[in-house]
């Protein structure tokens, strides 16, 4: 083919590929550049296999560079509608999606069909591809995204006063509407026999855009540029209002939010966003000092209610008050995080006057029984017992040993539920007159087990002195409780590192508890805090397994923290972690 025919494609392909890599290279951070370079990179597809089109020298060779062209004209009209978007800051996701995957649904025909494109035609001047079945559709979508893509930016062109971004819509206008004028080169796929030129308008794209950027580029930074700058890419909305509280600027996060436009809103009372009942531009023209954070319901222009936030500052200039400052912050998720909380806790002030609930029942209505049998067994081992056989006695004995286990497994677990249903407030407690109580409470246990209690320096530390006694109470218990079979065991109570916060006179402390008894495995240091969790059977060590689970809940009610470490036969270490002061 002619040299003229395939060159000025590919030379306006390369072009166009070096444009798209300085932007990137310059600009990748900017989603708005991303998107420009796709889109020139799809016109630069488009080039550059056309080059190749009219380069081939058989059929075949052809008919695959036409099959490429295509294919990047497809995806054109989804990349202008998406930087579109993205450069007027417009939510239009769902309609940029629909755009992309008819995009997607035209190439895969193009690729793997004869819908779109059935074969080529053969000019006097080259091969070029021949539309099916589906080529009018194709024209069609085109064209009907095209058009949407200007009317959006004619309806931001309308709604926005600001001279400046009305400058920057009509010179996009103006671009898109020379590379629009490169949709002449469709007529020949329908047969017309019209030499393609849609390098010329693209040609003249790359000069009116290389010229726009030169001059953006070029102009002086000002502190009113940059705050309109900032003003559009702030997340709250804003406001600013004259003395009047009618509203003379608003960015684009309040159109957004609200719906309204520019030409809609500006010169109207702040009230048309307030509920029926409040006087907001009374509040605001009424103003002496700054608000903060204040919660307010806005009404949007669909009149859908919007929770929000709202910060006023007063506009000052020559201690004159000229009017407000409002940013409004939408905050309709935290409103719904909140109340799902409030929810949570409601569910958790029932759990907890259920389980009061349960401890009542279980102090009053299941003890009531369980004494009967205790009462009725002991009255019938003394008067019927020299009636029953061996067997009887037996059955009778294992019958008030069950009762004792479920009395003792209830008043633990009342003493479980009690810990936060009747506990008290937190008191300065020394730990020391605690552990020696404790130990005293013991000695009828240190005794039998010929045991010896050690205290160490304890600190005073603020606490809930009678939970404080039953969980040094449990941990010693159980400390002299599993001992090893004829060696008297011996307990630690002693104070570990003191963490303390530099210049606050606060800080947490340990407290370790060790012995020299049976010890456990250590993969059950987590497991032994849990209900009803036991390590050994009730034939060779009594309990009923919530001694452990107290001790955590304690803990924890005081803000602290208790872990277990142990070997088998080398006794068990408890630390408890708990804060000085409360």
């Amino acid at each position: 083919m002619p040299l003229t025919t395939w060159l000025p494609w590919s030379v306006l392909s390369l072009a166009l590929f070096g444009l798209a890599a300085a932007i990137w290279g310059r600009q990748r951070a900017s989603r708005v550049a991303v998107l420009f370079c796709a889109m020139i990179a799809f016109v630069a597809i488009w080039f550059a296999a056309f080059a190749l089109l009219f380069a081939s020298r058989t059929v075949e060779d052809a008919n695959e560079w036409a099959r490429l062209s295509l294919v990047a004209v497809a995806f054109l009209p989804a990349a202008v509608y998406e930087f579109t978007t993205t450069a007027l800051r417009l939510r239009r996701r769902t309609a940029a999606n629909a755009f992309w995957c008819i995009s997607a649904l035209f190439a895969a025909f193009i690729i793997f069909n004869d819908w779109v494109m059935s074969g080529l035609h053969h000019f006097s001047w080259g091969w070029y591809p021949r539309f099916g079945v589906l080529g009018i559709p194709f024209v069609t979508c085109y064209g009907i995204a095209l058009t949407i893509n200007l009317v959006e930016y004619v309806r931001q062109y309308r709604e926005t006063s600001d001279p400046e971004r009305r400058a920057r819509i009509r010179d996009l206008v103006i671009a898109f509407l020379i590379v629009y004028c490169s949709a002449v080169d469709f007529l020949p796929m329908f047969g017309i026999n019209e030499r393609p030129v849609g390098y010329i308008p693209i040609l003249a794209f790359i000069i009116f855009a290389a010229q726009n950027i030169r001059a953006h580029r070029l102009r002086s930074i000002t502190a009113a540029r940059a705050a309109r700058e900032i003003l559009e890419t702030m997340a709250d909305a804003l406001f600013v209002l004259d003395a009047d509280g009618r509203i003379r600027v608003i960015n684009d996060a309040a159109r957004n939010l609200f719906g309204y436009g520019e030409a809609d809103i500006l010169g109207k009372s702040i009230d048309v966003l307030c509920e029926l009942d409040a006087t907001g531009s009374r509040t605001l023209r009424g103003l002496r000092g700054a608000v903060r954070d204040e919660e307010r319901v806005f009404i949007s222009r669909n009149e859908e209610r919007i929770d929000v936030s709202i910060s006023v500052s007063a506009v000052h200039e020559d201690e004159v008050e000229e009017g407000s400052v409002v940013i409004v912050r939408d905050i309709r998720e935290r409103k719904r995080a909140e109340a799902e909380l409030h929810e949570l806790i409601e569910q958790l002030r029932l759990s907890n006057a259920e389980l009061e609930d349960f401890a009542h029942v279980a102090s009053h209505d299941l003890q009531e029984p369980l004494r009967k049998i205790q009462a009725f067994g002991d009255r019938l081992r003394m008067r019927c017992g020299a009636a029953l056989n061996e067997e009887g006695l037996d059955y009778l004995l294992r019958m008030q040993n069950a009762a004792q286990r479920m009395q003792r497994l209830i008043n633990d677990l009342l003493e479980f539920s009690r810990i936060t249903t009747k506990a008290q407030p937190f008191v300065t407690v020394d730990l020391d007159r605690i552990a020696a109580d404790v130990v005293h409470d013991l000695e009828v246990r240190l005794h039998e087990t010929g045991g010896e209690v050690r205290i160490g320096k304890l600190p005073v530390i603020d606490a809930d002195p009678l939970q404080i006694r039953q969980l040094l109470q449990n941990l010693v218990g159980n400390a002299l409780k599993f001992h090893k079979p004829g060696i008297p065991p011996i307990v630690e109570i002693v104070t570990g590192i003191t963490h303390a916060e530099r210049g606050h006179g606060n800080g947490r402390c340990e407290i370790i508890i060790r012995d020299n008894g049976i010890g456990f495995e250590e993969q059950y240091a987590e497991r032994i805090f849990t209900m009803f969790e036991r390590l050994h059977g009730r034939a060779q060590y009594e309990g009923t397994g919530i001694g452990l689970a107290i001790c955590r809940k304690i803990v924890q009610r005081h803000h602290g923290e208790i872990s277990a470490r142990s070997t088998p036969g080398a006794g068990a270490t408890f630390v408890i972690t708990l804060p000085i002061r409360q």
